[in-house]
C-alpha cells in the first residue's frame, strides 16, 4: 500500500492458559470489531511470548500444538498478524535458545527475522532469542538469557540501509532496550550494539517491546494513560506493551493492565493509543 495514513495493533506477551486466551480473543475481537470501521487497524504485530512453551515433559510436540491453537486464535481479528519471537517460544526447558524450538518456530508459525513495507514505512521484527555460539558469556546475574547475533544484525543494518527514504521505521522486538526493570532489558551487549547501529539511522521511530507484563512508556513513566504524538526525524521512541494475557506484574496505576497499543500513522505523524481490555479487570 502506498497510503500514508493507516492503523495498526501492538501487543505482546499472551502465553497461553484460559485467562491468557481470553484477553487474547479480546484483543482481536476488538480489532476485527473497530468502530468506525475506516480507521480498523490494517494489521497487528505481536511482540513475543505467544505460548507458555517450556515444558520439560515434552516440549516438541507440546509447542506445536500450542503454536497451532494460537493461530488459529489470532485468525479471529481478521487481519494479518505478526509476531517478533520472545523468549518462551525460543528457549528450551533449559531457558536457553535451542536450533530446536528455533527449527519447530520456524516450520509451525514463520521465520524468527521478518520485515514487510506498509505506507510510507517500514516495520521490522527481530528476534532477541538468537542461539547463542559456544562460550558466549552468560548474562549478568538477575537477568534472563537474551541475544542478538550477528548474521542476524548484518541483516538489520542492510535493512535499514536499504530503508533510508522510509518516512518511518517501526522495530519490533521481545526483550525491551529501556525497561521498567534493568533486569529485564536485553542484555547489554546485543543492547549497545543496536542502540549504535540505530543512531546511525534518522527515521527511526518506534521501538516496541515487551517481556515486562505491563505498559511502560520510558519517556514518561508515570504516565499510563496516553502517549505523546510523534513527529517523523525526532528522536526514536521506545515503549514496552506486555499486557496480551500473562499476569500482570505491577499494581495498575503504574501500568499493570491487560491492553494493546492502536497506533494510527499520518503521514510524518504517528499517534498511539493504549486500549485495554475487559481481562484487566
Amino acid at each position: 500500500s502506498g497510503s500514508s495514513r493507516y492503523r495498526f495493533a501492538v501487543f505482546g506477551d499472551s502465553q497461553g492458559g484460559e485467562r491468557a486466551r481470553t484477553v487474547s480473543r479480546e484483543i482481536f475481537e476488538s480489532i476485527r470489531d473497530h468502530q468506525p470501521v475506516a480507521e480498523k487497524p490494517e494489521f497487528a504485530f505481536c511482540l513475543g511470548d505467544i505460548v507458555k512453551g517450556k515444558d520439560p515433559r515434552d516440549p516438541a510436540r507440546y509447542i506445536r500444538g500450542k503454536f497451532t491453537q494460537y493461530l488459529e486464535l489470532a485468525k479471529t481479528a481478521g487481519v494479518p498478524v505478526f509476531n517478533a519471537p520472545g523468549n518462551h517460544e525460543m528457549d528450551d526447558a533449559g531457558d536457553i535458545p535451542s536450533e530446536r524450538m528455533h527449527r519447530i518456530y520456524r516450520e509451525v508459525v514463520a521465520p524468527s527475522y521478518g520485515a514487510v513495507d506498509y505506507g510510507n514505512a517500514r516495520f521490522i521484527a527481530l528476534n532477541t532469542e538468537d542461539v547463542p555460539p559456544s562460550g558466549t558469556r552468560p548474562p549478568p546475574r538477575g537477568m534472563e538469557f537474551s541475544y542478538i547475533g550477528d548474521r542476524q544484525f548484518r541483516q538489520l543494518d542492510a535493512d535499514l540501509a536499504a530503508h533510508r527514504d522510509k518516512t518511518h521505521i517501526f522495530l519490533m522486538m521481545h526483550y525491551p532496550v529501556k525497561a521498567r526493570r534493568p533486569q529485564d532489558r536485553l542484555n547489554p551487549e546485543s543492547r549497545r550494539r543496536l542502540e549504535r547501529m540505530l543512531a546511525k539511522y534518522d527515521n527511526i521511530s518506534f521501538v516496541f517491546a515487551s517481556h515486562e507484563h505491563i505498559f511502560f512508556n520510558p519517556r514518561n513513566p508515570a504516565n499510563v494513560s496516553a502517549i505523546e504524538d510523534f513527529v517523523a526525524g525526532e528522536p526514536a521512541r521506545y515503549l514496552v506493551s506486555g499486557g496480551a494475557g500473562a499476569k500482570i506484574w505491577v499494581a495498575e496505576e503504574k501500568g499493570g493492565f491487560h491492553h494493546y497499543l492502536l497506533v494510527e500513522v499520518d503521514g510524518d505523524k504517528v499517534s498511539v493509543e493504549i486500549k485495554r481490555v475487559a481481562g484487566s479487570i
